[in-house]
């Protein structure tokens, strides 16, 4: 008898798992919206860091945490794609992300309500993006996620 393999917390648990590609994504609760991150960009996954605000930060910036003995700068992932409030997370996670374009990238935390897991996007089927921080949506297993451009962070360059 088979049975279904639960999530990392718990949804999302029947996407199939396949060998690592350019369509592996993390997918992490953001309010209530479910994001994809692009693997190749995830440096780590983290217990919720300690934030230091800074004053004066927009409302997607959390302020600064210390990672690896340098400031990180932590943005709000729940704010940065206007996901409405979810639940209070029983897990809060930091993603350390690569962000930026390529020669300019830099290491970056994300700020979300819980990692889920890794799975598979087919890029192909991603669908009414803002061509710049949200790449577009994409059905896994029957559910929407929003599939995020890390590289349209701190394009300033």
């Amino acid at each position: 008898m088979a049975t279904a393999e639960p999530g990392i917390a718990g949804t999302m648990g029947s996407a199939r798992r396949r060998g690592l590609s350019a369509g592996s994504h993390l997918l992490v609760q953001a309010g209530e919206y479910v994001c994809a991150l692009p693997l190749r960009s995830v440096r780590r996954v983290l217990r919720a860091l300690t934030i230091h605000p800074l004053p004066g930060a927009t409302d997607e910036l959390k302020g600064l945490a210390e990672f690896g003995g340098e400031p990180l700068p932590v943005l709000e992932l729940a704010r940065l794609v206007g996901a409405p409030p979810g639940a209070n997370p029983a897990y809060p996670v930091t993603i350390v992300v690569w962000g930026g374009p390529l020669e300019h990238r830099e290491l970056i935390g994300l700020a979300a309500d819980g990692a889920l897991e890794v799975a598979e996007v087919q890029l192909t089927s991603v669908v009414a993006g803002d061509g710049g921080f949200i790449l577009g949506e994409a059905l896994v297993d029957g559910a929407v996620v929003r599939v995020i451009n890390l590289e349209a962070l701190g394009g300033e360059g």
